[in-house]
């Protein structure tokens, strides 16, 4: 089931924070509705029905009974007395509303539509309804996966209030999710003037991506350009020096590219793996001499698991064994559940002949078989990955991401 049900200005809100509002809301909206029409009906009797409540018309009814079942979840239920309700009297706006929530919640993103659309259509709509209604039309859209149109949508909600924080953030969102980090960069430029918030970490990674795609398109002084302006806005934007580093090899600049990443790598010494398998992978170019001089220069003591295993993948795929053996132990005390360091730490014995001792270190393997690959865990949700990404796939933080230490 969809987590957001009801929209309100200022935030969207889960499942069950939406019943609790919409109970006192639609409470609110019936007992003065019905109260204004007390004083101006007929009392009961003269309906014909005397278990009726005072002033209570048939689509009353309808609503009230959509309620309860929108209170027990009945979300089909709650439709068909919404709908009722608005068949009976069409000029409740409030009951329109639930019901584009409750298409949205269920995908059915064409009827939610023509609801926000015939809500946009009414001549006399107040100036708030119409911009939540637009704004409600965004999130169909996007629901639907209609980017370009809840783009529209939403650039139409601040064209008509340029205030409004939330449909900045879901253009925000929208640009990243398309990729276009060039109108991300800017909205999140004017979503911090508007919130008085400090996203520079953010906005440099934008400028990165936007230098990657720059990059494979062989456009190398404007991906500079962009990985200079990321390091500007962010010094500790890591990825930019990473490549920057790609681009200065590519132009064939190897000892600018080798400074630029020994630079990343005092930078962000828990990320220094990065670092070293680029250094490794670019050896022939930059020189034996130069990577060794490099590698030598970090402190096994005080690194990362992961930097220990691109450091052990190296030695070992030099025939240095006795060192890659050394880190691997290091390593597998540091972390015994990492399984990637048992594996290299038993390939490197058997490289080296020692065969029981391969055998000792794919038993301790055996029995840390119900931990995991992932090397990366999020700061923030706790999400595992065996891949670094800048952006958690879970809760979408940026530098979130981090090697595991346990």
């Amino acid at each position: 089931m969809d987590a957001v049900l009801f929209v309100v200005w200022g935030q969207a809100v889960s499942l069950g924070q939406a019943l609790a509002a919409l109970l006192l809301i639609a409470a609110a909206l019936v007992v003065g509705f019905l109260l204004g029409r007390a004083g101006r009906e007929k009392p009961a009797a003269a309906l014909g029905r005397r278990d009726r409540v005072v002033g209570r018309s048939p689509s009353d009814d309808a609503f009230m009974k959509g309620l309860t079942h929108l209170m027990a979840d009945h979300t089909d239920q709650a439709i068909e007395e919404f709908t009722r309700a608005v068949t009976l009297n069409s000029e409740t706006v409030e009951t329109y509303v639930i019901l584009g929530n409750l298409f949205r919640q269920k995908g059915e993103i064409e009827r939610a539509v023509r609801i926000r659309q015939s809500i946009i259509a009414r001549p006399q709509l107040e100036p708030t309804v119409r911009l939540q209604a637009l704004y409600d039309l965004g999130l169909d859209y996007r629901k639907g996966g209609l980017y370009n149109r809840a783009t529209e949508a939403f650039q139409e909600v601040l064209g008509m209030d340029a205030s409004q924080e939330e449909a900045l953030q879901q253009l925000v969102s929208l640009y990243e999710e398309t990729r276009d980090w060039e109108n991300a960069f800017d909205a999140l430029k004017r979503l911090d003037r508007l919130t008085r918030a400090d996203s520079r970490r953010i906005l440099a990674h934008y400028k990165t991506e936007r230098g990657k795609e720059l990059m494979s398109a062989g456009q190398l002084d404007r991906a500079e350009e962009s990985f200079n302006q990321a390091i500007s806005i962010d010094k500790g934007c890591l990825d930019a020096y990473l490549h920057l580093g790609d681009l200065e090899l590519a132009r064939d600049r190897r000892r600018k590219a080798l400074n630029i990443w020994r630079k990343a790598a005092r930078l962000a010494p828990e990320h220094a793996h990065l670092v070293i398998r680029r250094v490794a992978e670019a050896e022939t170019a930059l020189g034996d001499k130069a990577v060794k001089g490099f590698l030598q220069e970090i402190d096994p003591e005080h690194s990362s698991v992961t930097t220990l295993l691109a450091l052990a993948e190296y030695y070992h795929r030099n025939d240095q064994d006795d060192r890659a053996q050394e880190l691997m132990s290091l390593a597998v005390a540091k972390n015994p559940r990492m399984l990637d360091a048992h594996r290299l730490l038993g390939e490197t014995l058997l490289a080296k002949g020692e065969r029981d001792a391969a055998l000792n270190a794919y038993a301790d393997l055996l029995k840390q078989i119900n931990g995991d690959w992932a090397s990366y865990q999020c700061e923030h949700c706790g999400f595992v990955s065996a891949h670094l990404t800048w952006k958690c796939p879970r809760c979408h933080g940026w530098d979130t991401m981090s090697p595991r230490r346990s």
